[in-house]
């Protein structure tokens, strides 16, 4: 192997290094996908855990255990997709290993070629009579040149094959730690689909459950559903009362409004932690065939006691208590107005201007251990989808 052959080696080492960049860009993308996904598990392990004391089965039990399948779930499909990654450095070292092993039994063989005809030349010969048997100086001068440029190319040939061998070893170190890493990997998956197989034993168990207990669920639904008609009855009346009040002092709210429409998709969330239970609009009951719910906004299931939250500055313009829904607070944003019912305590009053994320009260926790918190938008034709509005959580 010559200079240039091993110079050209280890310039394709780096251009593999180079191609990987992306790769390793896709890596942390699932690195970070999966604790995103790790950090919403543990929130609704904390929800899974409120429920499971409760002595009745429940819908809301049903909701987190579904959550939790869906975002292990997930999260096996991250760790799949890190195993892909790894098999494909691994496939790639070993490729790379390969063809080091061969450039070095190659850079050896070469080496050992140059001494076997240095030292047979060198069989009667003198160095010394070599030199002093030029019969000019400049031939001298070539012989001195000569013998200089022989060492030296022995020196650059065993230098090569200890690059080769340092770089060697580098590579199978790495791909020794790649090997483990996938173990590692293959492990978190099989402990994951050991978990979702569990939840899914016990949804199902659940769902029985539940379809066999149809008529106290039919009586909850329908005493839900009067509770929601007679809070959005009271929503509408506030927001009608306060827009004639802001038509009748010619008070001009389009900035406000103007900002609140600016953060559509980024609003925070009215709590901390939790996820949707129930989505906006009219859907499928989850274990009453043939009955529909439907959901003027959204519920969010989350943790005991905790704090319900302003989404965007603004105008508290109601506060009132219906019955099955805990107590309400709305809050106006110009054109907009977001609801947050389902709260057992309220700490702001009517008139205030309340600002970003400043604290409105603490989650209501029904007879069922379920901490939940219904969220409203309206705008100036009437109620619209809030998840569309919220960041991705």
């Amino acid at each position: 192997m010559s200079v240039n052959r091993a110079t050209l080696f280890i310039v394709l080492l780096s251009v593999l290094t180079g191609l990987s960049v992306s790769a390793q860009n896709e890596r942390e993308n699932l690195e970070n996908q999966k604790k995103a996904l790790q950090k919403k598990i543990q929130e609704t392990q904390q929800i899974l855990s409120q429920t499971s004391s409760q002595k009745t089965s429940s819908l809301g039990r049903l909701f987190v255990l579904n959550k939790q399948i869906e975002t292990r779930s997930s999260l096996t499909n991250a760790i799949k997709g890190e195993v892909t990654f790894l098999d494909q450095d691994i496939n790639e070292n070993l490729d790379i290993i390969n063809s080091m092993e061969e450039d070095l039994n190659q850079l050896k063989k070469e080496y050992a070629s140059m001494i076997y005809s240095s030292q047979k030349t060198s069989k009667g010969f003198n160095e010394l009579t070599f030199l002093f048997a030029s019969s000019t100086f400049n031939q001298l001068f070539m012989r001195v040149k000569y013998l200089n440029q022989y060492t030296e190319a022995r020196e650059k040939q065993v230098k090569q094959i200890e690059i080769v061998q340092e770089s060697l070893a580098e590579q199978n170190l790495e791909i020794e730690d790649q090997r483990n890493d996938k173990q590692i990997l293959l492990n978190e998956s099989l402990n994951e689909n050991k978990k979702i197989a569990d939840l899914r034993g016990e949804q199902r168990t659940l769902v029985n459950k539940l379809t066999s207990e149809e008529s106290r669920i039919k009586k909850q639904l329908s005493d839900q559903r009067k509770s929601e008609k007679e809070l959005s009855s009271r929503i509408d009346a506030i927001i009608e009362a306060e827009r004639r009040a802001s038509v009748l002092s010619s008070v001009d709210m389009s900035a406000l409004s103007g900002a609140f429409q600016q953060e559509k998709g980024k609003l925070p969330w009215p709590v901390s932690d939790g996820f949707i239970s129930s989505k906006f609009g009219t859907y499928q009951h989850p274990t009453l065939k043939r009955v529909t719910i439907s959901n003027a906004g959204i519920d969010i299931q989350t943790s005991e006691n905790a704090i319900v939250r302003a989404v965007f500055p603004g105008k508290v313009i109601g506060i009132m208590s219906v019955s099955g829904l805990g107590n309400t607070v709305i809050i106006q944003h110009g054109d907009y107005v977001t609801a947050y019912s389902k709260l057992k305590s309220v700490i702001v009053k009517k008139n205030d201007e309340v600002q970003l994320l400043q604290e409105l009260g603490q989650v209501l926790t029904d007879s069922e251990n379920l901490s939940e918190i219904k969220f409203r938008i309206h705008d100036a034709k009437g109620s619209v989808n809030p998840e569309i509005w919220l960041e991705n959580n």
